[in-house]
C-alpha cells in the first residue's frame, strides 16, 4: 500500500473537520458583524449626545444671561472643541424653531435642509432621560438633540457622524472578525495535530509498514500492538494473520521433521519435494517473532510541537507593540536620544539570543532538554510579568534581558529535542514540524497580539504572554525524561576563537555572511519590528493594524519558503534566488517613496516576506557550497555556529540602525534608506558570487 494513500485518508479527515470547523466560524463570523453593525450607530450617537450635552448646557446657560439665540459668541468655537474631543464628529449645526440654520460648522451633508425643517424634527420636545435616535441624512447619520430654556424649546442642536466613519469602524471590526477566524483555523489545526494528529499519523505509518512486511514476505509476529491506540483493531487483525501463518508454517516444520525420523518404508513419496520446497521459503519469506526493538518511536518528536508553539506565541503577541510600549516607559538616558531608547530593548533582546545560544546548547547537553525547557520557559514567563509591572524602560530592559534567556534556553533545548529523536529517514520531516510550530505561532501571534493591546492594554497582554509562557509548561512535562544514554553523549562543540578568526577572515564565508545573512536580518528587525510599529501608530492607525502588517510578512514566508526551497536545486539557483530575494525585500523599504498611508505599509512588508522567502533558505544552504574545504576542517558545526551567530547579532543591530535613521531622517526616509542599503547588498552578493566558479568553490 502506498504511504501517500494512507497520508491521503489522514488529510481527507482533518479536511473534513477544518471543513466543519470552518463553516462554524464563518457563520459565527458573520452573526458578530450584523451584530456589531446594528449596535454601533446607537452606541456613537450616545457617545456624541453625551458631548452635545455640554454644547447645549453651554447655550441654555448665555440665554439664561438674556443673550439672543441668534446673536450669541463662541459658538463655532465650543464646535471645534466637541471635534477635537470626539473625533467622530462631522457636522455640528444649531437651528431656531423654524429649522433655519443659525450656527454651523463643518461640511453640511446633502438634505440636511430638508431634514432640519421636516415636522418630525420641528415637533420634537425635550426628553432628558431618552437616548437620541441617529437618523441617515446624506453621507452621515446626525443626532438632533432640542434645546430648552425656561421649559420652552428655542432651536435644535444637530451633530452629524460620517457614514465612511462608521463603515471604516465596521471595516476594521470585519479585518479583525477574519483575522480571528484564520488563526483559530490555524490553532485548531495546532489542538488537532496535538490530540490526535500524532497518533493517527503514527499509525497510518506503522500500517502502511505492516502491510509492506507481508508483500515483502515478512510474516513475523509482533505483540507490542496497543489496545488504545489509533486503528488497534486493524493491527490486531493483521497480527493474528501472522499469527496464523506462523502457526501453519510451525506446523508444517514439525510435520516433515516427524516423518523425516520415521522409518524408510512410512515415508510419503512426495516428502524429499516437500522438504526442498520447505528449504525455499527461507530465502523468500521470513517467520516467527519480532520484538520490534530495532525500530524507532519517533511519537516523542511530535510532543515538542505544542510546547514550542505555545511558548513562542507568547512572545509573538508583542510584536505590534513592544515599540509603543517602550516609547510610553520612556525616561532621559544621557547621551541617548529617544528614539535609540526605543530601540534597545528590542536590540538586547536579539543580542543576548544570539551570544546565548552556543553555550546555552552546552548546558542543555548537560541538564536535559526537558529540565532546560522548563527552566526556560519559567523564566521567560517571569520576565513577561515583569515587563507587565516595569515603571521605566530601565526597568524593561531586565525584564526583556529575562525573555531572552528564556527564549534562547525552549529555542535550543527544543531543536535539540528534535535532533535527538529525529533519524536520517525522518530529519527533513522532523525539521519541518519544529519550524512549523515557530512560524504558525509567528502567524498567529502578532495579529491576536495587536487585538489584545488595542482592547485591554499593552500591559495586561503582556500578563497574557506570561500565562501563555507558563501554560507552555504542562505540555513540556509530556516530554520524555532523557535516559543514560543522554548523559554519555558529547557535549554540542562551540566554535573555537581561532576557528571565529579564521572564518571571519575568510572572503567567501563572509561574502554569503555580510552580503546577505546580516543585511537580510537589519531589515527584519529594523524595519518589521522597529519602524513599521512605530510609523503606524505615527499616522493614527491601532496595534491591531500592525498585527496584521505583521502577520502579511509571516504568511508570505509560510507560503513561499517551500516553493523557493524546491527551485534551489543547483548553486546557480541558490546565488540567484538570494540575489533576488534581497533586491525584492529592499524594493519594500524603497517602496516607501510612492505613498505614506497604511496601505503602502503593508505592500512594503508582504515585499519583504516575498523577498525573505526567497532568500533565506538558500542562504544556509550555500554556506556548505562556498566553504566546503572549512566544513571539511573545522566540522559543519562549527561553521554553521559562527554563520548564526553573526546572523543573530545582525537582528541586534537592525533596531539601532533603525533608530539611528530615525533620528537623522524621519520614518520614510528611513525605510528608503534600509530598503536602498538591501538591495545595495544584494547586487553585491551577485556580483561576487558570478564566474569563474571554480575559483570560488576552490580551497583558500
Amino acid at each position: 500500500m502506498s504511504p501517500s494513500y494512507l497520508r491521503s485518508v489522514y488529510l481527507r479527515l482533518t479536511g473534513v473537520l477544518m471543513l466543519i470547523v470552518l463553516l462554524a466560524l464563518a457563520v459565527s463570523a458573520y452573526l458578530s458583524h450584523q451584530a456589531f453593525e446594528r449596535a454601533l450607530v446607537p452606541e456613537m450617537a450616545k457617545k456624541v449626545a453625551s458631548g452635545g450635552a455640554t454644547v447645549r448646557s453651554l447655550i441654555i446657560k448665555a440665554m439664561e444671561q438674556r443673550i439672543d439665540f441668534g446673536k450669541m459668541y463662541g459658538v463655532e468655537q465650543s464646535f471645534d472643541e466637541l471635534k477635537e474631543s470626539i473625533r467622530e464628529v462631522s457636522y455640528v449645526a444649531l437651528t431656531d424653531m423654524q429649522g433655519n440654520i443659525v450656527y454651523q460648522r463643518f461640511t453640511q451633508p446633502r438634505g440636511a435642509a430638508e431634514y432640519f425643517h421636516s415636522p418630525a424634527i420641528l415637533a420634537m420636545t425635550p426628553q432628558p432621560h431618552a437616548s437620541p435616535l441617529p437618523v441617515r441624512v446624506g453621507d452621515q447619520f446626525l443626532v438632533s438633540m432640542p434645546i430648552a430654556a425656561a421649559e420652552k424649546r428655542v432651536g435644535m442642536l444637530h451633530i452629524g457622524i460620517g457614514v465612511y466613519f462608521v463603515d471604516r469602524m465596521v471595516l476594521d471590526m470585519l479585518y479583525d472578525v477574519l483575522i480571528v477566524l484564520v488563526v483559530a483555523l490555524f490553532l485548531t489545526l495546532e489542538l488537532l495535530h496535538f490530540m490526535v494528529g500524532s497518533k493517527f499519523d503514527r499509525a497510518f505509518r506503522s500500517l502502511d509498514e505492516a502491510f509492506e512486511r507481508g508483500a515483502s514476505g515478512d510474516f513475523t509476529s509482533r505483540f507490542s500492538v496497543r489496545t488504545d491506540a489509533a486503528l488497534a483493531g486493524v493491527h490486531k487483525l493483521i497480527e493474528v494473520l501472522r499469527a496464523r501463518v506462523n502457526s501453519a508454517y510451525d506446523a508444517l516444520v514439525r510435520d516433515l521433521e516427524t516423518l523425516k525420523r520415521s522409518p524408510a518404508h512410512e515415508r510419503p513419496p512426495g516428502l524429499a519435494a516437500a522438504q526442498k520446497g520447505l528449504h525455499a521459503l527461507g530465502p523468500r519469506f521470513r517467520f516467527g517473532v519480532d520484538d520490534g526493538t530495532a525500530q524507532k518511536d519517533d511519537s516523542q518528536l511530535a510532543k515538542v510541537r505544542a510546547p514550542l508553539f505555545i511558548f513562542i506565541l507568547a512572545e509573538e503577541f508583542t510584536r505590534p507593540f513592544l515599540p509603543a510600549y517602550i516609547k510610553e516607559l520612556l525616561v532621559p538616558v544621557p547621551w541617548l536620544s529617544p528614539e535609540i531608547v526605543v530601540g534597545l530593548p528590542i536590540a538586547l533582546f536579539m543580542f543576548i539570543v544570539a551570544i546565548a545560544q552556543p553555550s546555552l546548547g552546552r548546558y542543555c547537553e548537560r541538564a536535559g532538554k526537558r529540565r532546560a525547557m522548563l527552566q526556560g520557559a519559567a523564566i521567560a514567563a517571569l520576565g513577561f510579568a515583569g515587563s507587565a509591572l516595569a515603571g521605566s524602560v530601565l526597568d524593561l530592559l531586565l525584564w526583556r534581558s529575562l525573555c531572552a534567556v528564556g527564549y534562547a534556553l525552549v529555542f535550543v533545548a527544543g531543536q535539540a529535542h528534535v535532533l535527538e529523536h529525529a533519524t536520517t529517514s525522518n530529519r527533513a520531516r522532523s525539521f519541518s514540524l519544529f519550524i512549523g510550530a515557530i512560524m504558525v505561532a509567528t502567524i498567529c501571534g502578532p495579529s491576536i497580539g495587536g487585538i489584545l493591546a488595542d482592547n485591554i492594554g499593552r500591559r495586561l497582554t503582556l500578563v497574557v504572554s506570561a500565562v501563555l509562557a507558563l501554560a507552555s509548561i504542562a505540555t513540556i512535562w509530556q516530554l520524555p525524561e532523557e535516559g543514560l544514554a543522554d548523559a554519555r553523549r558529547a557535549a554540542a562543540k562551540m566554535p573555537s576563537l581561532r576557528e571565529i578568526r579564521g572564518l571571519l577572515l575568510n572572503r567567501r564565508f563572509m561574502t554569503v555572511t555580510a552580503l546577505a545573512a546580516v543585511p537580510a536580518k537589519v531589515l527584519l528587525t529594523g524595519m518589521c519590528f522597529y519602524l513599521v510599529p512605530l510609523y503606524v501608530l505615527s499616522i493614527g492607525s491601532s496595534q491591531s493594524v500592525v498585527g496584521r502588517i505583521l502577520m502579511v510578512y509571516a504568511v508570505a514566508m509560510v507560503v513561499l519558503s517551500p516553493i523557493a526551497a524546491s527551485i534551489a536545486a543547483t548553486r546557480d539557483r541558490m546565488e540567484l534566488l538570494v540575489g533576488v530575494g534581497l533586491t525584492t525585500s529592499g524594493l519594500g523599504g524603497v517602496l516607501m517613496l510612492f505613498g505614506n498611508d497604511v496601505a503602502w505599509v503593508f505592500a512594503a512588508t508582504l515585499l519583504v516576506g516575498v523577498g525573505q522567502s526567497l532568500s533565506i533558505s538558500a542562504q544556509s544552504a550555500l554556506v556548505r557550497e562556498h566553504c566546503d574545504a572549512e566544513v571539511a576542517l573545522m566540522g559543519e558545526s562549527s561553521v554553521y555556529g559562527v554563520y548564526r551567530l553573526i546572523e543573530r547579532l545582525g537582528n541586534a543591530i537592525g533596531p539601532l540602525i533603525a533608530s539611528v535613521l530615525l533620528l537623522g531622517f524621519g520614518y520614510r526616509a528611513s525605510f528608503v534608506t534600509i530598503g536602498i542599503g538591501v538591495i545595495v547588498c544584494g547586487l553585491c552578493f551577485v556580483i561576487a558570487t558570478r564566474r569563474p566558479a571554480n575559483s570560488a568553490l576552490a580551497p583558500a
